[in-house]
């Protein structure tokens, strides 16, 4: 494959971060009817005839769409591996960032696919069934965030370590991220909290963790974008080499 093919493929790559961002805010936020969830501490039967039932045709639609928006996720996560990769000398925070993206790519796919089924059969599944599944899929969507935090982690630590001129990104995108990723720390509460501002429905999922998560992941595109430009090497070494000497 050609160089300048190579650079098209990963500036698309680069593109899908604040694609998803984009999109899946639009099918998981606002079509899917999750600004904001609905109330925690709902019986089962208030749980479907006040969402599930009420939205039926939304929530189906957008989860159905986020199941397919969350791949956009997985491919940006390989585009920032790649560059990380071309910086470090053992690639290790690449790989700590390829794996947390994978899987929290795995995550925005297969928990909106759960509560798609909660809105197909709501009205003809045990109203019990639907919750066990509701809040299952919540406490996975909420609960993993170690995933993507152990990832701008790593991203962190390699932005403010690197001495390459210029930087992938800017030392305050890589403090977002940082941010980003320690903000979901009071999830792991999670099922502690029915009620109150750490609840799944709460001020601090919405507004301080999922705000400051799309904004990093935004962010990163266009100085991923510049980046891509400015390297002329197309590809990364092979991991052998990569952990035997320094990649220049």
């Amino acid at each position: 494959m050609d160089e300048k093919l190579t650079r098209k493929i990963q500036i698309i790559c680069a593109w899908c971060g604040p694609a998803f961002v984009v999109l899946y805010g639009l099918s998981w936020v606002v079509m899917a009817h999750n600004y904001p969830p609905p109330d925690p501490s709902f019986t089962a039967q208030e749980l479907v005839d006040n969402f599930y039932l009420k939205y039926q045709d939304r929530i189906l639609l957008g989860q159905s769409l986020s199941t397919a928006f969350g791949i956009l996720y997985l491919v940006w996560a390989c585009q920032v591996s790649v560059q990380m990769w071309r910086r470090e000398t053992v690639p290790i925070l690449s790989l700590i960032q390829l794996c947390g993206g994978l899987l929290t790519g795995w995550v925005l796919m297969f928990v909106p696919a759960m509560w798609a089924w909660c809105a197909e059969v709501a009205g003809v599944v045990d109203p019990e069934t639907i919750k066990m599944v509701h809040f299952i899929g919540w406490y996975f969507f909420d609960m993993t965030y170690w995933i993507t935090t152990i990832e701008v982690i790593a991203v962190f630590i390699m932005v403010m370590t690197d001495k390459e001129e210029p930087g992938l990104v800017p030392k305050w995108v890589a403090s977002l991220a940082l941010f980003s990723g320690l903000s979901f720390l009071p999830l792991t509460f999670l099922p502690y909290f029915k009620t109150g501002v750490f609840a799944l429905n709460g001020y601090w999922s919405f507004h301080v963790a999922f705000i400051s998560y799309g904004l990093f992941t935004f962010a990163f595109g266009p100085y991923l974008v510049k980046d891509i430009k400015r390297v002329r090497i197309p590809a990364v070494p092979g991991i052998g080499q990569a952990i035997s000497r320094r990649q220049r």
